[in-house]
């Protein structure tokens, strides 16, 4: 891997800032407040703080000293950053993005307090004042960068709600990395007004800043950091993942062969996240347009596929790297000047703003924990516990032209089915899903009166091993009667029945 090392001077253009370089464990005494809120930007495990949480879990190891903070954060964490965290006394997390088990079982043992919501309403919630009626002003805001320019602050490979806390925290500190390349350029920083359209009719239309922009004076300390970021508890990709893949190529050469709206400079996709996505990238140039990326979070797989033209270009608001996939990252490192060229991070309140998907035509992919026979989907919770976060996918669905729903049919010990009578929870309601595919095949659900939506879920999208005991659950639902028959008896009937073939 290319490590850069610059110092510390060629990273900070202003000589009066220098002055204000801390050791992580003299900012943790001097601009940690014991009381109040903390917010740390970064997402989906990329560009996350990692000196000033590692250097506070430490002191209050040390120290035996007290810290009772709300946590703010930009979305989903790593498990380092959860342990280092799980130190603090914490009120309330906003939103959840907890990566490790720690962390869940405080959560779902309530704990501490959780507000979960779509990002793009988070970041208007913090520039807006919304939370200061009930929770408070951000005390501090810890970001990482590259960079400190005259004007304002160059962004690390994530902007998520960075220029939101950045914007109405009291005080910030900047944690600086310099094993980042220069990524001056990368960023397009605009935040939405109220009334006002955003300038933007291609992915590649730039209409901001390169930078964050912030006054000196709100910089209260930066640190200097030389810290790789952990990589995101994803697994690796699997035979499941790979026949999802195939066959969302199926529907979509499909779909673009038939639908003039979805073509060329015209055909933009979220291509979901994790290795589903990286999946897919193994096989979009099969595709017959060319198709452009307005995402929330864009893995690195896909840079060699933009770099070579397979992919127009990309829009998102983090590049992040999944297990076994360093070799990516290394090649944005290495190619940094012509990924500029294709690629630019925004803050989420753009990527995620259902004004633009709804502009783009966007394609947008999203996974479930489980789908019901009629197209609700639950992505958050198992069970009453909590599980994820929902991220960015209510804003995505509810706006895209054509949102794709992308599961396994069944857990991966084979012993629990995905495709079920009724969600635990529901987080994305039927009237937002028009299309679900497992890898048993894809069924397209738009224009379909409920009984029909579930024979052919079950009939298409459901594990063999289940398949029967839905198709008994429909026929006994059916008896109770309704325009989308529901009957919790059955369903409770069917869960007896999983148990036995498990």
């Amino acid at each position: 891997m290319v490590k850069y090392m610059d110092s510390i001077s060629s990273r900070v253009k202003s000589e009066s800032l220098i002055s204000r370089v801390l050791d992580p464990y003299e900012v943790v005494e001097k601009c940690i407040p014991r009381t109040g809120i903390i917010a740390f930007a970064g997402m989906a495990g990329t560009a996350l703080p990692k000196e000033v949480p590692k250097a506070l879990s430490n002191y209050i190891s040390n120290t035996g000293e007290k810290f009772s903070l709300i946590v703010f954060q930009g979305g989903s964490t790593t498990p380092d950053f959860d342990d280092w965290i799980s130190s603090v006394a914490m009120p309330m997390r906003i939103p959840f993005g907890a990566s490790s088990r720690r962390l869940r079982e405080a959560v779902n043992t309530r704990k501490f307090g959780l507000f979960d919501m779509g990002l793009y309403e988070h970041s208007r919630w913090v520039r807006r004042g919304v939370y200061l009626r009930s929770i408070g002003r951000i005390d501090v805001a810890v970001v990482e960068a590259v960079g400190i320019a005259e004007d304002g602050i160059i962004p690390s490979l994530s902007v998520d709600v960075a220029p939101a806390f950045i914007e109405s925290c009291s005080r910030l500190v900047v944690e600086v990395n310099t094993l980042r390349p220069d990524l001056t350029g990368l960023h397009d920083i605009y935040l939405p007004t109220v009334g006002q359209p955003i300038p933007i009719s291609r992915t590649m239309d730039r209409v901001g800043y390169p930078f964050i922009k912030c006054p000196q004076s709100k910089i209260a300390a930066i640190v200097l950091s030389r810290s790789e970021d952990s990589i995101p508890m994803y697994s690796g990709i699997t035979q499941n993942d790979l026949r999802i893949a195939e066959n969302m190529i199926n529907f979509l050469t499909y779909e673009l062969g038939r639908d003039p709206n979805l073509r060329d400079e015209y055909a933009f996709l979220q291509p979901g996240a994790g290795p589903m996505s990286s999946a897919l990238a193994r096989r979009i140039s099969e595709l017959p347009t060319r198709l452009s990326i307005w995402a929330e979070a864009l893995s690195t797989t896909w840079i060699p596929l933009i770099l070579n033209g397979i992919v127009r270009d990309a829009s998102s608001s983090v590049l992040y790297t999944l297990p076994g996939e360093v070799e990516y990252r290394d090649k944005l490192y290495g190619e940094i000047e012509d990924v500029k060229k294709s690629v630019i991070l925004r803050p989420y309140e753009v990527t995620n703003n259902p004004e633009l998907i709804s502009r783009f035509n966007t394609i947008s992919i999203q996974q479930a924990i489980e789908v019901d026979i009629y197209g609700h989907v639950n992505v958050s919770h198992i069970g009453g516990s909590m599980y994820g976060g929902v991220g960015g996918s209510i804003e995505f669905t509810r706006s895209a032209y054509l949102t794709i729903v992308a599961t396994p049919s069944v857990t991966s010990d084979l012993k629990t089915p995905r495709i079920v009578p009724i969600t635990s929870h529901v987080d994305i309601p039927e009237h937002d899903v028009d299309v679900l595919v497992t890898e048993h095949g894809w069924i397209d659900l738009r224009g379909l009166p409920p009984v029909e939506r579930a024979q052919k879920i079950i009939d298409r999208c459901s594990h063999p091993k289940f398949k029967d005991l839905l198709w008994r659950y429909l026929e006994k639902a059916k008896e109770e009667g309704g325009h989308e028959p529901v009957s919790l008896k059955a369903a409770l009937e069917f869960w007896s029945e999983v148990k036995e073939v498990q």
